[in-house]
Order: C-alpha cells, then sequence, then structure tokens
C-alpha cells in the first residue's frame, strides 16, 4: 500500500507532460531466476497496458513513443523470441517462447513486467529496494516543487552551424550575450558544455558533416546543453570563441597560414598549450594555393601590378577565391572591408601590432573590420597567392601602389561630376563610421589602386586609401555608383566644383532681311515660271566668277519660292562650297534650315537653326516653333509661334497659313479653345486645300471636346472620305476612336480599320498615334501578341515621339500583368513561353523581372521542359540573385534537378547556397531536398541524418522512402504502415495514396519475413482493402507463404522499380505551395476553357 501510495503522489505531482512525444530510453530483459523479468524506461511517465493473445504480448502505450535501445529478447532468450515496435509508436509485440502469466507494475518513468510461469506460486516478485527509495525521494522532491510553485525557465535555443572549406570544416554556434560555454575533453573527442537553461538546436547541420571527418552529439536535458565533436581518424579539433560565437574546427591538415607567421617562443603562444583557443586567435580556412595562370609576354610591368607572392608576417585573410577589398585611413584608424558572403574571423595578430576593434561587421555585401594604426607605423594591404588572399601589414613603408586623382566628368542637363578611374571596381557599400557616413567602393587585386593624400571638395571628401576608394559624404543626397572605368560620385543637381561663369544672354534683335518675304515671293511666282527658272540657271551658268555667288544665290530663291526645296538645296550647297563669304552669310544659312524643315528633316532642321547666329532672330525662332508642332512638341510650339506674329504679318498668305494652323493644332492639344479659333480664322486666308482641310479637322476636334460629339463624328468621317491624304489619315483615326468610344463601332471593325489605316499610310505623328491607338484596342481584346508587335513597330518608326513611348510603357505594364498580376490565369503555358521569348525587351527591371523569370520556370516544368527551366534558374543563381531569396530560389532549382535525375548537381546547388541563418519554413525545405538528393545518391544515414527530428507529412514520406530506396525492409515497411496513421480506424474507403502505402507495407514485411509486422497489418486493413480494387493483391501479400509465390516477386519487382519522387513532391507542395515547382507536365499553368475563349483574338 505505501509503494501505491507514493506512486500516486508522484503521479499527481510530476510536471505536465511536454508538447513533444514521450521517448523510450531503453528497454531490457533479464532472467533474474524462474521468471523473466522486461525493464521499460521512459524520459517521461507513459501508461503501459499489457494484453495476451496466445503466446503473442502486446504492450500498448498510452500515447505515441519514440523508438529508444532494445535488448528484450538477447536479454531473455529463454523467454522472449522476437521483439517488434508498432511503426505508429503505441505498442511493442513480444513473440513468446510459451505461454506465461503477465504481471505489470508502474514506477514513475519505469515499468516493469514480469513473465510467470503456470508453476509460480506465491507473490509476484517485488520492484528493486532502489526503485521504492527512489520513488519516495522523488515524490519528496515534487511536494517541494509544488510547495515553492516556481515554474522552471524554458531553455532557449542556440544555432549551430556547419560550414566547409579545404581542409577545414567548422561547427559555429551563435551565442546569446549571457551563454559562458565551457570545453573540455571526452573519451571521443572534445566537448561543448551550456550549462544552464539551454538547448542546442542542429536542425540546421543535420546531414552537412562528411562522415569523413567526424561527427557530433548533441545532449540537451535539464542541466544544460552539451555537444560533443567527434573527430576520424587522422582529424584534428580546434576550439574557439569571441562574443557572438562558439567554434570547432575539424582540421584534415594543418593550416597554411600557421607556417608562415610562427611564434617567436614557443612557450609564450597560448596555442601550444591549450587546443581551445580564441576565435579572435583562428585562423581562417585557407585555399590551396594554385599556381598562377600563364600570362602572354607583357613589354613591361607596371609598378602597380604586384607580382603573385606567398604570405608573410602580417595578418592572413584567406579565401577560396579572390573576393575585392578596401582599406583606408581615418583619424588614427585603419578600416578594412572584403566583398564577401563568406565569415571573416581575424587571424592572431602576432608581432604585427594590428589588433581589431571589435569583432567583424557584416554590412550589406560586405563585412568590414576596423583596426588602430600602431604609433610609427603605416598599414597596407598585399594580394597574396600562397594562400591565396589578402594580407594586412604594418610597418615603415609600403608596397608601390598606383595613385587615384578626381577629375570632372559631364552630367545630364548642364549637371558636373566627379569621377575616380580605380581599376576594377566592386560594389558601392555606406556605412556609418562614428556618425560619418562613408562610402567605400572594394576593388580586385591585379592593379592596387588608391588615394594618396586626403581630397576635399565642397560636397564630400576622398579619404587616404590604400586600395579601393572611401568618399566621406558632406551632403545627404550625394551618389557613389563604381562603373567598368572606375567610379562616378554625383549629386542630385550636380556636385560644387570651380568654374566659369556664363555671359549674360543679349537681348533679342529686331530682324532685317526676311529669307521669306512676300513681295520678293510673289514676283518669283508670277508669270511663266519655268521660263524664268531657265533664264536664272543660265545666267548663274554664264556669271563670272565674283558674280557666280549671287547668281546661284537668287536661283535657290526662285527655286524655293516655287517649292522646288530638295533643288534649291542642292544649288545653295554648291554656291557655299563655290564661295566662302557666301557660306559665311546668316540669310543662307537660314534657308537651309528652312527649307530642311520644308522637306520633313525636322531634327536637322533644329540643329541648323539653333546655331548661334540665329539665337535673336525671330525668322528663326518662327520655324523652329514650327518644328516642335510637327513633333508634337506642343508647349514650345505654341510659345514660338505665337511670338512669331510680326514675322508671319511679312510671310506670304498661303506660307502664313500654314503656320496659323500650325499655331491652331497647339493650342488645341493645350486646351485653349479661344486661341484655336483666332488662329483657325487667321490660317482661312489665303489657304490652300490642304490648310483649309486641317483647319476643318481643328473644328471638329473644338466641337468633340466641347461635347458636340456628334457633330465631331460627322465632320471627322467626311474628311476622312473628301480631304487631302494626311488631314484624311488624322480624320480616320480619329472617327475610329471616337466611335468606338460611343460604342457605334465594334471593336473587331475598329481594329480592322485602324489595320488598314495602316496599310495606306506611312510616317508622322499619325502612324505613331495609329500605332498607339491599335495597341490600346488589342489590349481590350485581348490580343497580347499583336499589342506587343504593335508597340516594337511604333519604337523602330519613331522611337521619341510621345505616343510611342505611351505605348511602349503600356506594353511593359500589359507584359507585367501576363505573368505577375490578374492576366496570368488568362494564357497558357505555351503562350506564356512563347510571348516571354518573343518579347523578353517588354520585361520589367529589378526583381519584378526575377519573380517573372521563377514563374516561367513553373510554366516550362508544367510543361515537362525542365532542361529550360533550369537554365533560366541557374543564371538566377549565379548571376542575379544574393542572400535568402537566393536560398529560396536555389531550392527550387534543387527540386527541377531531383525530377530531372541529378541528384549529384541538386546537392551541389543546395551546398552552393548554404546560409546559416534562414527561416525555419525555408531551412526545412532545403533540408528536405538535399536529404531526398543525398538517398538518391545512395548515401542513406547521411540522408536520414539530415531530416531527423523534422516531422509532417512529407518528412515521414521522404523517410520512408529513403528506407524503401535502401531496400531496408523492415524499417520501410513500419514506416509505410506510420504514414496510414488511424485510417484504418475510419469507415471510408482507402484512397489511391493509403492504399498504396498498405501495399508497399504489406510487400515490405514480406521481402524482410515479418510476420508479426504482416499480422498486425492484416489485422488493422483486413475490411478496409477488401472493399478496394486492390482486395485480391492485398490478400496475396499478406498470406503466410506469400514470399515464396511468383505472383508476390512481380509484385514487388514493380513496387521497388517504381518512381517514389512524385510522392514525395506532391506532400512537399502541400507544405510550401508558394516555393515548390508544379507537377512535371501537368501544364498547371493552363487557363481554364472560359478564359481561352475570353482571349480568342477578334476575326
Amino acid at each position: 500500500m505505501r509503494l501505491v501510495a507514493l506512486t500516486a503522489l508522484l503521479a499527481a505531482c510530476l510536471p505536465y507532460a511536454s508538447a513533444e512525444a514521450a521517448r523510450l530510453v531503453s528497454a531490457k530483459g533479464s532472467q533474474p531466476g524462474g521468471y523473466g523479468r522486461i525493464v521499460l524506461t521512459f524520459d517521461t511517465p507513459v501508461a503501459v497496458k499489457a494484453r495476451v493473445s496466445g503466446t503473442v504480448v502486446a504492450l500498448n502505450f498510452g500515447e505515441a513513443v519514440a523508438a529508444g535501445s532494445e535488448r528484450i529478447a538477447a536479454g531473455m532468450p529463454d523467454f522472449v523470441s522476437v521483439v517488434r515496435r508498432d511503426p505508429d509508436g503505441t505498442a511493442l509485440r513480444l513473440a513468446l517462447q510459451r505461454g506465461y502469466r503477465v504481471n505489470l507494475q508502474e514506477a514513475g518513468e519505469q515499468v516493469f513486467v514480469d513473465l510467470l510461469p503456470d508453476t509460480w506460486v506465491g507473490l509476484p516478485p517485488p520492484l528493486p529496494p532502489e526503485i521504492v527509495a527512489e520513488l519516495a525521494r522523488r515524490a519528496r522532491e515534487a511536494e517541494a516543487a509544488l510547495r515553492a510553485s516556481k515554474p522552471a525557465a524554458a531553455p532557449k535555443p542556440v544555432i549551430i552551424d556547419v560550414s566547409h572549406a579545404p581542409g577545414r570544416t567548422r561547427v559555429s554556434l551563435r551565442l546569446p550575450h549571457d551563454a559562458q560555454p565551457t570545453f573540455d575533453d571526452a573519451d571521443e573527442g572534445t566537448r561543448l558544455t551550456l550549462a544552464g537553461a539551454w538547448r542546442i538546436d542542429d536542425r540546421a547541420a543535420r546531414g552537412r558533416l562528411k562522415p569523413e571527418i567526424g561527427s557530433i552529439r548533441i545532449e540537451n536535458d535539464g542541466a544544460g546543453a552539451r555537444l560533443t565533436a567527434i573527430p576520424a581518424d587522422g582529424v584534428t579539433v580546434e576550439t574557439g570563441r569571441d562574443a557572438e560565437e562558439a567554434v570547432i574546427d575539424f582540421l584534415s591538415k594543418p593550416p597554411a597560414v600557421a607556417k608562415a607567421a610562427p611564434s617567436a617562443d614557443p612557450a609564450a603562444d597560448p596555442a601550444a598549450k591549450n587546443d581551445h583557443t580564441d576565435v579572435a586567435k583562428a585562423v581562417e580556412p585557407t585555399a590551396p594555393a594554385k599556381a598562377p595562370a600563364a600570362e602572354p609576354a607583357k613589354p613591361e610591368i607596371r609598378a602597380a601590378e604586384v607580382p603573385p607572392r606567398r604570405a608573410g608576417s602580417g595578418l592572413v585573410f584567406p579565401f577560396a577565391k579572390m573576393v575585392p577589398a578596401a582599406l583606408f585611413e581615418r583619424a588614427g584608424i585603419a578600416t578594412l572591408v572584403f566583398e564577401t558572403t563568406d565569415p571573416v574571423t581575424p587571424p592572431p595578430p602576432g608581432g604585427s601590432g594590428l589588433v581589431p576593434l571589435g569583432p567583424a561587421q557584416r554590412v550589406g555585401p560586405v563585412t568590414m573590420l576596423r583596426f588602430a594604426i600602431p604609433s610609427g607605423s603605416l598599414v597596407d594591404l598585399l594580394p597574396i597567392t600562397e594562400p591565396r588572399g589578402w594580407e594586412l601589414v604594418a610597418g615603415d613603408g609600403a608596397a608601390p601602389s598606383e595613385s587615384l586623382l578626381a577629375k570632372r566628368i559631364p552630367g545630364g542637363q548642364g549637371r558636373v561630376g566627379i569621377g575616380v578611374g580605380l581599376p576594377d571596381p566592386g560594389s558601392a557599400t555606406w556605412l556609418d563610421l562614428d556618425g560619418e557616413r562613408v562610402a567605400v567602393v572594394t576593388a580586385g587585386g591585379v592593379r592596387r589602386a588608391g588615394v594618396s593624400k586626403p581630397q576635399r571638395f565642397v560636397d564630400f571628401e576622398l579619404l587616404p586609401s590604400r586600395v579601393g576608394l572611401a568618399v566621406l559624404a558632406y551632403a545627404d543626397d550625394l551618389a557613389v555608383r563604381p562603373d567598368l572605368d572606375g567610379v562616378a560620385i554625383e549629386r542630385e543637381g550636380g556636385v560644387a566644383v570651380s568654374g566659369v561663369a556664363r555671359a549674360a544672354e543679349p537681348p533679342v534683335a529686331e530682324a532685317g532681311d526676311l529669307a521669306i518675304d512676300r513681295e520678293i515671293w510673289t514676283v518669283e511666282r508670277r508669270g511663266d515660271v519655268g521660263a524664268m527658272l531657265r533664264e536664272r540657271y543660265a545666267a548663274a551658268a554664264a556669271a563670272s566668277h565674283s558674280g557666280r555667288g549671287a547668281a546661284r544665290f537668287a536661283l535657290a530663291k526662285a527655286l524655293m519660292a516655287n517649292g522646288l526645296d530638295i533643288e534649291a538645296l542642292g544649288v545653295l550647297a554648291v554656291a557655299s562650297a563655290d564661295d566662302p563669304v557666301l557660306d559665311g552669310e546668316v540669310q543662307p544659312a537660314l534657308m537651309r534650315g528652312i527649307m530642311t524643315a520644308r522637306i520633313g528633316r525636322y531634327d536637322e532642321a533644329e540643329k541648323l537653326l539653333a546655331a548661334e547666329r540665329f539665337a535673336r532672330n525671330p525668322e528663326a525662332r518662327l520655324w523652329r516653333g514650327y518644328i516642335a508642332a510637327r513633333q508634337g512638341r506642343w508647349g514650345a510650339a505654341d510659345a514660338s509661334l505665337n511670338a512669331s506674329q510680326s514675322v508671319l504679318d511679312r510671310y506670304p498668305e498661303d506660307v502664313a497659313a500654314a503656320f496659323y494652323a500650325s499655331a491652331s493644332e497647339a493650342s488645341v492639344e493645350l486646351g485653349d479653345w479661344d486661341g484655336a479659333l483666332r488662329a483657325s480664322r487667321a490660317a482661312s486666308q489665303g489657304a490652300n486645300a490642304l490648310t483649309r482641310d486641317r483647319v476643318s479637322l481643328m473644328h471638329a476636334r473644338i466641337d468633340e471636346a466641347k461635347g458636340g460629339v456628334a457633330a465631331a463624328l460627322d465632320a471627322y468621317e467626311t474628311l476622312a472620305a473628301k480631304a487631302e491624304r494626311p488631314v484624311a489619315a488624322a480624320a480616320t483615326l480619329r472617327a475610329v476612336m471616337l466611335a468606338q468610344t460611343l460604342h457605334k463601332l465594334a471593336l473587331k471593325d475598329a481594329i480592322d480599320r485602324l489595320e488598314t489605316l495602316l496599310l495606306t499610310w506611312h510616317g508622322g505623328a499619325i502612324e505613331s498615334e495609329t500605332l498607339a491607338a491599335l495597341g490600346r484596342l488589342n489590349i481590350e481584346a485581348g490580343r497580347w501578341r499583336q499589342v506587343f508587335v504593335t508597340a516594337r513597330r511604333a519604337n523602330i518608326l519613331a522611337p521619341d515621339a510621345p505616343a510611342s513611348r505611351a505605348m511602349h510603357e503600356s506594353a511593359q505594364a500589359l507584359f507585367e500583368d501576363l505573368y505577375l498580376g490578374e492576366r496570368a490565369s488568362t494564357i497558357g503555358g505555351v503562350e506564356a513561353l512563347a510571348l516571354y521569348f518573343d518579347f523578353k525587351d517588354f520585361a520589367p527591371a529589378g526583381r519584378r523581372a526575377d519573380e517573372i523569370v521563377r514563374r516561367l520556370a513553373d510554366r516550362l516544368v508544367a510543361l515537362d521542359l525542365l532542361e529550360s527551366a533550369d537554365d533560366l534558374l541557374e543564371h538566377q543563381v549565379a548571376h542575379r540573385l544574393t542572400g535568402p531569396a537566393r536560398a529560396s530560389v536555389a531550392a527550387r532549382l534543387a527540386t527541377i534537378r531531383l525530377m530531372e535525375g541529378k541528384p549529384l548537381d541538386a546537392l551541389k546547388v543546395l551546398e552552393e547556397t548554404h546560409l546559416p541563418a534562414l527561416g525555419d519554413d525555408l531551412r526545412r525545405a532545403r533540408a528536405l531536398l538535399r536529404a531526398r538528393a543525398l538517398s538518391d545518391l545512395t548515401r542513406t544515414d547521411l540522408a536520414l541524418e539530415t531530416i531527423e527530428g523534422e516531422s509532417g507529412a512529407d518528412a515521414e514520406r521522404l523517410r520512408a522512402d529513403i528506407l524503401w530506396g535502401a531496400r531496408r525492409w523492415r524499417e520501410a515497411g513500419e514506416a509505410h504502415e506510420a504514414l496510414l496513421g488511424e485510417v484504418w480506424r475510419g469507415r471510408k474507403p482507402l484512397d489511391e495514396a493509403a492504399r498504396g502505402d498498405v501495399i508497399r507495407a504489406g510487400i515490405a514485411y514480406g521481402l524482410a519475413g515479418e510476420g508479426l509486422g504482416l499480422e498486425r497489418l492484416k489485422a488493422k486493413f483486413s475490411a478496409p482493402m477488401a472493399e478496394s480494387p486492390d482486395a485480391r493483391t492485398f490478400a496475396l501479400l499478406t498470406r503466410n507463404d506469400a514470399p515464396r509465390t511468383s505472383a508476390f516477386r512481380e509484385a514487388a519487382r514493380r513496387a521497388t522499380s517504381a518512381e517514389t519522387l512524385g510522392a514525395f513532391l506532391t506532400e512537399y507542395r502541400k507544405r510550401y505551395p508558394d516555393s515548390a515547382v508544379p507537377e512535371r507536365g501537368s501544364d498547371g499553368a493552363a487557363p481554364r476553357a472560359d478564359a481561352e475563349k475570353a482571349t480568342t483574338p477578334p476575326g
């Protein structure tokens, strides 16, 4: 009774069970004498019940229990022949040698099961005295704990990570500030202990330590956490710590740097006495030295090109490959910067006198270290090749390097910037150093270059540097941008540098003789023009050398007055070439600009009329306004045309009418209806047919703007049918768009009319605007390919036209929406791929482009184009992404490579993109993929280690696949049975996946000769499988003689050769729907039928 009371009190006082499953620590059997005793030891009390069925005893647990060591049959062979654990962890089943009575006694975390023969008489065997004493002691302690009523602190996690370098594998623990690790020697290796409420979380390191290097063992309990490093043969262990982490290094060969700078006094070297050196004195992993590649002979070697050299006695920072670096000085502090994602740890100071001011700091893409410069010394940073990396030295002198100087560089809109010719620049990173903003630009090590002395400017200062560039900013908006040939330093409004003052612009002078004069033109166009031109030709030909220039000039004016501008330009060119005096005069040059504009060469004409000699010429300004109107620059056109009334008063009426018409167009575009009406009335005087039609078009546009859409539409249609061709084309465009807006013209008919217009009219703003309008209608109709074709055509014809730019921006927005927006579901996979590869010049830049590529890779997978998807994502991982985003895309790439049957390549990309600090979901997803790749490479134990402790349907499915692939049949059968869970208790029919797991479990048990497992499987699933399509197969597999039948062998052959990756990826997609790739060949991106119907092009 006392024992019962103690047990009850202990059960009441023990803390409540944790959310984690209980664990069976050990299960041992013994034969004390006349009976058999089984002792089950759990890590927390578990209810156990015994049930006897013939010669089989089932020990059922009150909850699922994790497996532990078991030595029952070995300890009591006279009583027990076979022991099996249920896959779901809820029972142990024992096959007895013969029938026994069972007596079960619970004692805290231990359960005693006695097997008594039929000849046993008297009381059952008692519990051992030490167990009774232990129960009493614990009951007293539990009473005291209840009285104290102070809950124990939850253990805090400590993250562990593994990194690799040639000759070195590092296990690092990121330590909270209050953690105090200790190192000591253990029997098997080196042990790190964290006393207190700590728990070492090794999920990120599972499966990443190569067996040939060694292994680690983690122990977490109430006293603290312990990590034991067990090296393999020929491998040594070094340890160390700093304020942020503790490290254990597995060294397969001595570090190369240790030979470069040996301690002068071995007795004074703490590393000679104790392997547990400080991390600040540890040497970074070294890369094997490689012979430099042979280079062609050069005529000379510049002083700034440092030849390959071995490491000296300075601080050596080795890297697997050469990384960009920078070293600069400020206020007696040397700042060292490396552009690398690898961890950087400063080596021991040795005799250099360089002691780091705190640990390395990570800032964006670079790692920064700061050192106090020893008094009277110069610091320098030298590239080295043995080992490959950089060496920081301090001494009386410095190696020669190229000196950098600042120079002016022109910027946009007259702004000025500063350029520095830094060879091989890396990235620019802003640092906050003691409250100052410093931009540092790293550089490669082929040509060492730096700033020899401070260079001060108004907005910034170039700090002294030995390698790279450091810019101390005085202005908040300072921008530092590396380029191929150096570094540009700029501000929004330009940097402040010395310059020359501009001269004040002179006032506009009054015009003298005009190039186009009404009286002269009237004379030139009167009478028989042909005869007059022949006379002028004859006069020019017969003129003497001194009079030839004037005669030719008169001929050019006559030709210009009669609309023969090209011929006039030819005559004027010959006259100017023959007469230098004529070439230097203003009017011939002005005529050349005017005639160039009249023949439609607007860019060339604007350059001619914008010359300095025409800055104050009103006639040149008038024609610059005309050019602006023809190019759609309405503001400039309106200002110039309205300011040139005095010139128009002296122009011929038909010429002035064209200018008034242009002024009317500019006013309409700017919304000045009154100004447009005034200009159109002026244009009516002396107007030709084309100008009259232009005025009528402006009136129609004014009507449309003021709400008279019906009258405007009628006017547009009339002009489209009867006006001169340029106006008819513009009227057709406006009629189509207005009718379509008023729903008086079907979308298909509107598209047809605009396409016809594009065939019949080319050039000018009309074609650009027609293309833009057609693009808008194609978007509305869902004709995506035609939209991009139209936009590309507009870019080719008039890239600078406002309509073309607007069309291009609209096409870019559509492209993004087709892949990332609502329209993504409306196009099929094949169409999406075709559009991307045909029109990827419309893709956005930056992160949105990267996301489009990832979506496109999913489409490729859905279409079973795995190799193309692999290429796209490989480029992203290798060249576009960094950090967690790169690790996430690498997981997608690894999935695709598993689907391609390339597990080694999948494992490689996961290793290359490993990061120690990833989110739990991403870390877990990558661990599952890594385990699958290892399994496909037959690295079974490493694969199981990688997902050790992971739970969930995807992890359990993967674990079963790994065991199945390794042909570990009993464990594979139990794993597949565990996947089924409690489904056998329900009355619903089993789905195809569940039936497949039942069949696999049955085959595995049969191949393993596991009779107990088959009997358990048969008892659970006979009824559900009897009603399924696989009833005959299940009945065959569960027969006693099944393994000897040919049907069983055939079923086993089919099952063992079946592919299991698909089932694993199905569970993986359920857990990670946003990051997983779609099913291979599913065409999962295909739209619904109604969506396809909605996007069918008209016609």
